[in-house]
């Protein structure tokens, strides 16, 4: 409906309630200041949902909670009501009146994405930057800017000048981050809170509690106009069976500006998991990933579990992104057409590529710890209770 509405409504008018809304909310985050801040309040961002790297932090702050009951919790979404209500965490809507009081106020803020250029930072207030990436394969911020335009590098460029701890996972990602990220304040590398799951794996100390067998195609985003459900889902259980055996669910997770708008029939067995709040819920337990140029391939392998790359779009993502990595040189198996993608799958031999990863990972410096929920929970401690 909402959609519907926006279209419909000539773009002046939509210039003049966004540019109203604007002054509404900068006005109101100027009111908040005479209020003083409460050291222990922290608020957890992801517009997205309640779910990624924030998410990740703040359960295991509420773990926490025994050791210093005086912290409140505050996480900031879309989606206010995905957060459960058994957690202590209060749940506040982007943008509302409650959620810009609760950052004007927060001793600490903890942000999985970029924050507007009017949410304005006070002089007491610290900043931790999670992002919802580690190493990446498409290129991002300051090394994609004219792919990615003028105002949002401004704003990027005032967010990370407000930052004042960026969490890495690797050599990699810390070179990214003081390169396109503008990065000057502190960088920890101790892994991304989402892989922490997938580092246990690998170690032994995580299993699978589900008998089931799960493929998770998870694209990245191409533009609103792609087809990104053209392959035959029998055909690729049918694949999957044949190399791993099994039976095989096939679960699909488009990108969050594309969820809702692709179509899935549900007789060939594809489940839609685009509305789910937290894609890595699902990737902890599946087997298999399928995917194109997201970073999840590279987190998704940390657990050994085998990763397909499927990019029928490859020279033109090529040309209108661009990559941080030779993409035929990743050491996952890639398939340009569907039937490529059959036969890879099916062909599959797991000891021939984990050699491939390791050195792969070797040469980007990987540094997921298994701890880095724990390592940043941590620093908001002694940020909030200093010794």
């Amino acid at each position: 409906m909402r959609e519907t509405i926006k279209k419909l409504t000539p773009k002046f008018l939509i210039r003049i309630y966004q540019f109203a809304r604007y002054l509404g909310i900068t006005a109101l985050f100027f009111v908040c200041r005479i209020f003083p801040i409460k050291k222990n309040l922290v608020v957890l961002c992801n517009v997205w949902g309640y779910g990624d790297n924030a998410k990740y932090v703040g359960e295991e702050l509420c773990r926490r909670m025994g050791k210093n009951k005086k912290m409140e919790l505050v996480f900031v979404t879309n989606h206010p009501e995905q957060v459960p209500k058994n957690l202590p965490i209060r749940a506040l809507k982007t943008n509302s009146p409650s959620a810009i009081f609760a950052l004007s106020r927060a001793g600490v803020w903890v942000e999985n994405n970029r924050k507007e250029a009017y949410i304005k930072k006070r002089r007491k207030q610290y900043y931790i930057q999670l992002w919802h990436g580690g190493i990446a394969l498409k290129k991002i911020e300051g090394d994609s800017e004219n792919v990615l335009g003028k105002p949002y590098i401004r704003r990027a460029k005032k967010d990370s000048e407000n930052t004042d701890l960026f969490v890495s996972n690797s050599t990699f990602c810390t070179e990214m981050y003081k390169r396109a990220f503008w990065a000057k304040s502190e960088i920890v590398e101790c892994g991304s809170p989402r892989n922490d799951y997938f580092v246990r794996a690998a170690r032994g100390r995580q299993k699978k509690t589900s008998e089931r067998k799960i493929a998770i195609y998870a694209p990245t985003y191409r533009g609103a106009g792609k087809n990104y459900c053209d392959f035959n889902a029998a055909r690729l259980r049918e694949a999957l069976t044949k190399r791993f055996g099994g039976e095989w669910e096939i679960l699909a997770r488009m990108h969050p500006l594309v969820a809702g708008k692709q179509e899935f029939s549900q007789k060939e067995g594809i489940v839609d998991i685009s509305d789910k709040p937290d894609l890595y819920s699902y990737l902890y337990f599946a087997d298999v990933l399928i995917t194109d140029y997201s970073n999840t391939m590279f987190e998704f392998s940390i657990a050994k579990r085998p990763v397909f790359l499927y990019a029928d779009d490859l020279k033109v993502y090529r040309r209108e992104r661009g990559l941080y990595f030779d993409f035929e040189r990743l050491p996952f198996p890639k398939a340009y057409t569907k039937e490529e993608l059959y036969t890879e799958i099916e062909e599959y031999k797991m000891e021939n590529y984990v050699k491939k990863q390791e050195e792969f990972f070797l040469a980007a410096g990987l540094k997921e710890s298994g701890m880095a929920s724990a390592t940043v929970a941590k620093r908001i401690e002694q940020i909030i209770f200093p010794d």
